[in-house]
């Protein structure tokens, strides 16, 4: 993952040394600088879109200490920049996302786990709650004009705030070194996280426009604590890694 952030600050760093010719249009809706060129507006956007799991957390492996079961889901955004410099600005996202819950299949995979592991008679396996976050993003700008298009390039970072992961109560039969259920309890933890987006924006005139974003965001995850273990057998985590693709459409608006 780290690779896919080197990527992303390079083509920015690219992008800012690259004479952008294609801003040689003008636009009567818009303020141009001396030399003819689109003079870019810091911007707010409202938007929508569907949530992603990559990597471990989406695989489904209870030998995977990192899988996370993760599901598609919902985002919603706040999102802008504010420009500093010609084509330079500091963006920010805001964003909910819901991953969703452990199913029922997800369940039986580590209840089978466990049973395996403690070569115990058997395991309940039961799981509450979801996966609900906040990202907060923070980081530079890069973006092109062309007529009625906008291009926005950014490489961020932040931190995921977890309101919930899914709480896991395991309950083993027949093995009196875990006689009582243990509990992966859900997590409230915050975390670095790290990213880059590509967005494309289209002005419909008095400041006003419609746009699409395709967001990574990559993190070592919440903490995460396990109550009521007896046995150091099966599977354990301590943290839940989170790697999100997002893709959102809305509205922005732009200020003077």
């Amino acid at each position: 993952m780290k690779q896919t952030f080197t990527l992303f600050t390079a083509a920015f760093l690219m992008l800012i040394a690259f004479n952008a010719k294609a801003q040689d249009n003008k636009i009567s809706d818009d303020a141009s600088d001396d030399d003819g060129t689109i003079k870019l507006k810091s911007y707010i956007s409202l938007s929508a879109g569907v949530s992603n799991p990559y990597g471990n957390f989406k695989k489904v492996d209870y030998t995977n200490m990192k899988s996370g079961f993760g599901k598609k889901g919902l985002v919603y955004a706040i999102d802008g920049a504010a420009y500093f410099y010609k084509n330079l600005g500091l963006g920010y996202t805001v964003s909910y996302q819901d991953q969703g819950n452990l199913s029922f299949e997800d369940d039986q995979i580590i209840s089978s786990g466990y049973t395996n592991d403690f070569k115990a008679d058997g395991s309940t396996v039961t799981a509450d709650k979801r996966y609900r976050s906040i990202n907060a993003l923070l980081g530079p700008q890069y973006s092109l004009a062309w007529k009625a298009l906008r291009f926005d390039f950014r490489a961020s970072a932040g931190v995921i705030k977890s309101f919930a992961t899914p709480q896991i109560s395991v309950d083993i039969t027949g093995v009196p070194e875990q006689a009582g259920t243990f509990i992966q309890q859900s997590s409230k933890a915050i975390a670095f996280a790290y990213g880059g987006s590509i967005a494309m924006r289209l002005s419909t005139g008095a400041g006003w426009g419609l746009f699409v974003k395709g967001n990574y965001i990559n993190s070592d995850g919440p903490k995460l604590t396990t109550t009521g273990r007896t046995s150091t057998l099966g599977r354990t985590l301590t943290h839940q890694p989170i790697t999100e693709g997002q893709l959102t459409l809305g509205l922005y608006k732009e200020f003077k």
